[in-house]
């Protein structure tokens, strides 16, 4: 899934969106994120960070999944 999308769906300003895209984040880096590097993007709310974070953790690096398709999480 697109960013974008992501962050449209949790309702995220334009602005906010705009600033996602130019640093180059995608979904599987959000985890890695820290707070620190959130609050430089403008994302304040930690209850946002939170749902962003559970959003986006289907998308990580996992090099012991064995799952191809890369809209849908693996729980094991």
């Amino acid at each position: 899934m697109d960013m974008d999308l992501i962050l449209e769906r949790l309702g995220v300003e334009k602005g906010m969106i705009r600033r996602f895209r130019q640093e180059k984040i995608t979904p599987d880096i959000i985890s890695l994120m820290s707070l620190y590097d959130f609050n430089c993007l403008g994302v304040n709310d930690k209850t946002t960070i939170m749902k962003l974070r559970v959003e986006c953790v289907c998308y990580r690096s996992n090099p012991w999944a064995h799952n191809n398709d890369s809209t849908r999480c693996q729980v094991t």
